[in-house]
């Protein structure tokens, strides 16, 4: 297993629910990409909101990987 994956495991989004980043791109790669469906499926953004930007943040990242990029 890559540093990457290792630290990304560990990086804590949500502080309310302790959901980590590896746990919200692992939503992405299922389909969800909203905000409400994160939060079902995780538990993130159901506490204070402030991880909102974060995993606002998280999304465009890997919307840009998956997308192929415009010549």
């Amino acid at each position: 297993m890559g540093d990457a994956i290792l630290d990304e495991r560990h990086d804590v989004i949500c502080r309310c629910s302790g959901t980590t980043a590896w746990q919200i791109r692992r939503q992405f790669d299922k389909g969800l990409t909203d905000i409400d469906g994160i939060s079902r499926a995780t538990g993130a953004c159901s506490g204070c909101g402030a991880c909102d930007a974060d995993i606002m943040a998280l999304l465009a990242e890997y919307l840009l990987t998956v997308s192929p990029s415009p010549n």
